[in-house]
Formats: C-alpha cells, sequence, structure tokens
C-alpha cells in the first residue's frame, strides 16, 4: 500500500503534459495485459477443442461437406 501512496503524491506532482504521458503509458499498459489475458483464453480453447475432435474418426471437412450436400 505504501507503493500506491507514493505513486498517488507523485502523479499529483505531474504537470498536465506529464499526466498525459502517464495517462497513454496506462493504457498501453492495460491493453498489454488484457491481450496477454485473451491469448492464453485462446489457446486454452483451442486446446479444448482439438482434444474433444481428437476422438473423431475420419475427415471433419468431409463430413462438413456431405452435410451440406444432404441439405441441398
Amino acid at each position: 500500500m505504501l507503493l500506491k501512496q507514493n505513486l498517488i503524491k507523485q502523479i499529483e506532482q505531474l504537470s498536465p503534459t506529464e499526466l498525459i504521458l502517464l495517462d497513454s503509458f496506462v493504457q498501453t499498459l492495460t491493453q498489454s495485459t488484457k491481450q496477454q489475458q485473451n491469448q492464453s483464453d485462446l489457446k486454452q480453447t483451442l486446446q479444448k477443442a482439438r482434444l474433444a475432435l481428437s476422438n473423431c474418426q475420419g475427415s471433419l471437412s468431409e463430413d462438413i461437406i456431405q452435410a451440406r450436400e444432404e441439405r441441398i
């Protein structure tokens, strides 16, 4: 908590221009963290899909094509 209080004190002393730069940096930092989380979620989803499809026999693409032909 001491770190947070020190940061707040330092922020209060910044000029408007410095605040704009700090805001930009914080936005970049939080976006990077969100992108890393999204990539991690995507990897987990892909792993689950691969696991679910690993027991399937034959070709999934052929099954899709055949199902489409049956509808026509």
